[in-house]
């Protein structure tokens, strides 16, 4: 049997050592080497069917713990090995505490490279047969999940409606969707879906480093509609226990394990809020069309920029209540953002919400034009489709992280169709999780409008407010 290995190498002189090495070695099979931190995580998820990972403790730019520590956290099948001169307690501690299985000497011979990794390799599909059995036959592949962040403009735009909502779609479609509030100070999901959970992402904080199944399976609720929920913390000051680097931690530990995170970043930008725009594949803004709305979104955008956050070409815009009365239209807004403007608006249907938002149950919202509403955007942001092993970028659309990183940058700033309503749509446990009863799907009615066209624009009667 052939072990499947992965080598990250600083430089070309220990890349041809490790070579000439594993041409002597009968049971393992150097698939690749790297020479980048960055390249190594991108490479582990490329070959879905590696056993282990070698680090050398020279590799770079990043520090080579939080290499290790990233790649367990994204594959936490993969057994991870630190290749080391130096054979101190001090780096048996710090590769252990980052989540390698072992330390292994730079200078060890073919017999103990061999014996090495054997026992490492059998660890690695061992725990990738209990995975895959846990996770209800989603293989333990190592796919890196999409990231999707909602950002509001301003208070009231609807970007919890949309969050919620588009991971409803996303979910009947049966992708394994997480929908995370990381409005840490106002989110009020419990409201939307009706749920009472005593866990919430500040659960999550201390064990940041080190994310386990189990954690997950006792912070996160599973709702019985579709999405599983990562709640914000029922007083709003526990937010400030939310870092940049928890949140890093947090939704790197998500992607690893769903195939789509939507994020509910609220309206008020926060260190965590700015991390998980950072990372994103997609992030969205959504606003309506009021000069208050617009403004409110030039200035997050603009904040993204100034920070090396996200630029304005890598943002889409989302324009709710939406109507042909409106003075701005969603072409002419499309020129004022800058940005890109998706081309399915939500309609300006308040009243059709309403059933779904005071009962805490989206399912009852019914208006077709609403309906076919996100289900197209949920389409158009490819939140229906499966990821594959090349999927998930680095964020930013696919570029790398700015120097200094949002950490340094944020020092300056203040922090203040299958199913229809009748059949509940079907959700893989990705993590083991146990049934979490939840409310009853109940079928309401609500008033029916004209469907929208190529804008979503519904009848021009259809008025009303968009909040949450």
């Amino acid at each position: 049997m052939n072990f499947r290995v992965l080598a990250g190498m600083p430089t070309s002189a220990s890349e041809m050592v490790l070579t000439a090495r594993f041409e002597e070695l009968a049971g393992a099979e150097l698939v690749a080497t790297r020479n980048t931190s960055a390249e190594l995580i991108n490479g582990a998820g490329e070959h879905p069917e590696l056993d282990v990972v070698l680090v050398h403790q020279d590799l770079g730019p990043a520090p080579v713990f939080d290499t290790i520590r990233d790649l367990s956290h994204r594959h936490p099948q993969l057994a991870i090995l630190l290749v080391s001169s130096s054979m101190d307690p001090e780096t048996f501690t710090g590769a252990m505490e980052a989540g390698a299985r072992g330390v292994l000497s730079a200078d060890s011979g073919v017999g103990e490279l061999e014996t090495r990794i054997a026992k490492a390799a059998e660890w690695s599909r061992t725990l990738r047969r209990h995975l895959e059995s846990a996770s209800l036959d989603l293989p333990a592949s190592g796919v890196r999940g999409r990231i999707v962040t909602i950002s509001g403009a301003k208070g009231g735009v609807g970007t919890t409606t949309c969050a919620v909502h588009l991971a409803m779609a996303a979910a009947r479609r049966d992708r394994v969707v997480c929908l995370v509030d990381l409005d840490l100070q106002a989110g009020d999901l419990p409201s939307f879906l009706n749920l009472q959970h005593r866990r919430s992402i500040t659960d999550l904080v201390d064990a940041a480093d080190d994310i386990s199944p189990g954690m997950l399976s006792e912070t996160l609720y599973v709702d019985p509609r579709g999405p599983h929920v990562l709640l914000a913390p029922e007083h709003g000051e526990r937010g400030e226990d939310v870092t940049a680097r928890a949140t890093r931690r947090i939704l790197s530990a998500l992607r690893s394990r769903y195939e789509l995170v939507l994020v509910d970043c609220g309206s008020n930008m926060s260190e965590a809020t700015a991390m998980a725009v950072e990372l994103a594949d997609t992030a969205v803004v959504t606003v309506t069309p009021d000069v208050p709305a617009l403004r409110g979104a030039q200035r997050l955008m603009t904040m993204w920029e100034r920070l090396q956050i996200r630029s304005h070409e890598d943002v889409h815009s989302l324009v709710t209540r939406h109507s042909r009365k409106n003075e701005i239209q969603p072409d002419f807004l499309q020129q004022l953002l800058g940005t890109k403007v998706l081309r399915t608006p939500v309609p300006a249907a308040y009243r059709s919400l309403e059933p779904g938002e005071n009962n805490g149950d989206p399912t009852k919202v019914t208006d077709e034009g609403l309906r076919k509403a996100f289900a197209r955007l949920a389409s158009e942001l490819d939140l229906l489709s499966v990821p594959t092993a090349t999927g998930g970028n680095s964020g930013k659309g696919g570029n790398s992280t700015p120097s200094g990183g949002i950490t340094s940058n944020l020092a300056a700033l203040v922090t203040p169709p299958n199913s229809g309503p009748g059949n509940p749509p079907f959700t893989r446990d990705v993590s083991g999780f146990l049934n979490a009863s939840g409310p009853e799907r109940v079928n309401g009615h609500g008033s029916q409008v004209r469907a929208p066209d190529h804008w979503g624009r519904g009848a021009p009667g259809s008025g009303g407010g968009f909040g949450g």
